[in-house]
């Protein structure tokens, strides 16, 4: 049970960076122009790597509840 509580945990983390890339996307496309562009692709990057992250977390909370699932078989 552990898990599932570390795993919604986890996937209410990945809203925040989702919707501050989604804001600062609309914001670039509003400026239109090349700066913001470039900004909201820097932060985009960061962004990801933290998405990345916490995708990596959630599979590896996956494994182990597939794990206790099959032993407990």
């Amino acid at each position: 049970m552990d898990e599932l509580k570390q795993l919604s945990s986890t996937l209410h983390d990945l809203c925040q960076p989702l919707t501050n890339l989604q804001c600062r996307l609309e914001m670039a496309v509003l400026m239109d122009t090349p700066e913001a562009y470039r900004e909201v692709v820097e932060h985009g990057l960061m962004e990801c790597a933290r998405l990345t992250q916490s995708v990596r977390l959630m599979r590896e909370i996956t494994r182990v509840v597939i794990e206790k699932a099959v032993v407990g078989q």
